[in-house]
């Protein structure tokens, strides 16, 4: 698993040389609000140029959220829907961009230091923030960065395969790669937690897969339908359609426990115990952004994710109930889950 990924990450860096740079089943809200409190510093104790008055700020113009993802996938279907539901709010264009490459890692190494004035944001999830770092992919991680806010937790990396595969659970896939060292083409995005769980799947589970980079979760799906590879860790929402059709089966989900509205889906920590990754969605802004406008971002991001419509599309398309973080919350969100992740060293 390390060659392969030193290997892949070799080409990725001279691709990079040859084109250039171009919890709960409540929503959780803070207790205040309604008007976003601030020390008037960016965190260091240094005051910044933009907005950073002690004053509530308030955007002019568009906003900018660079997405790390694919159009197609959770995270990028999760990021568009909170740009709609801010315009509502802020009276301003919220404008989504796909900077896509290296699970994520691209795009956040170009926009983790760009423009501070609120007008810049980076969408992502947890598993690519701290699968990347962990793996070795970036040399950065949440704190490289201003958290805005988590704003949902996925519907489950789940384990998938054809709906004709001879198997019907973690354990059987298990087995079968043993009884056929190399031949079940297991597809992943390399870095971040698909990667990870392809690891503990080898090192803990004893899979013998033949691991294929098949990129972010919509190409990962293409993939699989394809025939391209005989098994992968797709959201559950995004191969839901496919199950419920009859052309993709879920052997188990990788949450730490099932999603709300799917309670009895069985866990893959039954068969492997360390095997629990819980991806959430979460917005950051450039290291520096001021803390008022961190706070007021945060704050509409707090109110647009309240209404009765946001948790019926949470429902539908996570099969989960609202999860949304205040600034405080989700720092010491992003320091949990990155101690998880970096507790996954060992067996990359």
């Amino acid at each position: 698993m390390k060659r392969f990924l030193s290997l892949l990450l070799a080409c990725m860096m001279l691709l990079s040389l040859a084109t250039g740079c171009g919890g709960g089943s409540d929503q959780q809200t803070p207790d205040d609000t309604d008007a976003p409190q601030t020390d008037g510093t960016d965190g260091t104790g240094d005051t910044g140029d933009t907005g950073d008055t002690g004053e509530a700020w308030t955007p002019e113009k568009t906003i900018n959220i660079y997405m790390t993802h694919g159009a197609g996938g959770d995270t990028d279907y999760m990021g568009r829907q909170l740009a709609t539901a801010l315009e509502k709010i802020l009276g301003v264009s919220v404008v989504v961009t796909n900077v896509t490459g290296s699970n994520g890692a691209t795009c956040m190494q170009q926009y983790k230091d760009g423009e501070t004035d609120g007008y810049t944001l980076i969408a992502t999830n947890t598993a690519a923030l701290n699968g990347n770092e962990a793996t070795g992919m970036v040399d950065f991680g949440y704190d490289a960065f201003e958290p805005v806010a988590v704003y949902g937790i996925q519907s489950g990396e789940n384990i998938v395969v054809p709906a004709d595969a001879p198997y019907d659970d973690l354990q059987s896939l298990l087995d079968a790669s043993n009884a056929n060292p190399g031949q079940i083409r297991y597809g992943i995005s390399t870095g971040g937690g698909v990667y990870i769980q392809a690891c503990v799947l080898t090192n803990l589970g004893g899979a013998q897969f033949n691991i294929i980079d098949a990129g972010d979760g919509a190409a990962r799906l293409t993939a699989l339908l394809g025939g391209e590879v005989d098994a992968t860790s797709l959201p559950y929402s995004t191969a839901a359609d496919y199950i419920e059709n009859g052309q993709l089966k879920s052997l188990c989900t990788c949450l730490s426990k099932a999603p709300d509205l799917l309670p009895d889906q069985k866990a893959a920590s039954e068969t492997i115990p360390e095997l629990q990754i819980d991806t959430e969605y979460v917005v950051l802004a450039p290291k520096g952004t001021p803390a008022n406008i961190v706070e007021a971002l945060n704050a509409a991001i707090l109110e647009a994710t309240s209404t009765d419509e946001w948790k019926t599309m949470v429902n539908d398309y996570c099969l989960q109930n609202p999860f949304v973080l205040n600034v405080e919350e989700t720092i010491d969100n992003l320091k949990n889950q990155r101690e998880l992740f970096m507790s996954f060293v060992p067996f990359l």
